[in-house]
């Protein structure tokens, strides 16, 4: 989707508003006028909404987290079902997590393949024990719904 000159102009302005990496305005630049095209309006519309603009103004956010922050929110309408399925997996993972702060669990990218990596910091041989523990009391299928989500 190629956006037309009046909607690479309204996206340039956008992008002085605040400062964004070379990187996210690239994902911006792509992402806002397929999202126009997909939800039947223009590109305007799209970064003058309410979630953005909220964000734009908001006072307790400093301009990287705005930045990150709305391209989350742009990621979220570009990438409709692949969000849904992330927040759907964390909740997953959190749940069987049996202690987060030395416990992490990594899915495939995309969750394309049937497999999950799990990085876990221990201190001492006690706290591994504890720990594998743990996670070799999660039920077989809380572990399936991380290893593999379903959509």
């Amino acid at each position: 989707m190629n956006p037309n000159a009046e909607d690479k102009n309204v996206i340039a302005e956008f992008f002085e508003k605040i400062p964004f990496t070379r990187q996210t305005q690239r994902e911006i630049g792509e992402w806002v006028p397929e999202i126009a095209y997909r939800e039947k309006v223009s590109v305007k519309d799209i970064l003058d909404g309410e979630n953005i603009l909220s964000i734009l103004h908001s006072e307790k956010l400093n301009n990287p987290q705005k930045s990150q922050k709305i391209r989350d929110e742009l990621y979220k309408k570009r990438f409709p079902m692949f969000s849904q399925m992330q927040t759907k997996w964390k909740k997953a993972a959190a749940a069987i997590n049996p202690n987060p702060s030395k416990v992490q669990f990594i899915p495939s990218p995309g969750f394309e393949k049937k497999r999950l990596e799990i990085k876990v910091t221990v201190e001492s041989g006690e706290e591994a024990g504890k720990i594998f523990n743990s996670l070799a009391q999660i039920d077989v299928d809380k572990w399936d719904e991380v290893v593999f989500p379903k959509n």
